[in-house]
């Protein structure tokens, strides 16, 4: 799944994990999003999210700013740029996980879930 996302991806000169990132970012707009969201979201490691979002930084499609409840810490913010791709990323996400649902009864897709958030819970 993850090599459809990359190919997808590339034509906006992104990775998977940007895109992924671009619309984690979008869909909590109503809020600021440090990097420790983005390290808990998509459980990966700290330095791990650094590389990335250095990346994203280099690329334009994020800037940080520093928060406005808290001076010690920098939000993550898309550029203009970015936001551009966003509707893109989204509509290709949506359809993306509606074809993997649509390969399982409803039945299935509850215990997937249920599955999915036992092993979060881990």
């Amino acid at each position: 799944m993850m090599r459809h996302f990359d190919q997808f991806a590339r034509q906006y000169d992104l990775t998977g994990n940007q895109m992924a990132i671009i619309d984690f970012i979008t869909n909590h707009a109503n809020h600021e999003v440090f990097q420790r969201d983005i390290e808990h979201e998509f459980e990966i490691q700290r330095s791990t999210t650094t590389v990335l979002l250095q990346r994203m930084e280099k690329k334009g499609l994020i800037e940080r700013h520093i928060s406005a409840k808290d001076a010690r810490q920098k939000a993550v913010v898309l550029t203009d740029k970015a936001v551009k791709i966003a509707s893109a990323c989204q509509s290709y996400l949506r359809k993306e996980e509606e074809e993997f649902a649509q390969q399982f009864s409803a039945k299935e897709r509850e215990i997937f879930l249920k599955i999915l958030q036992h092993y979060r819970n881990l």
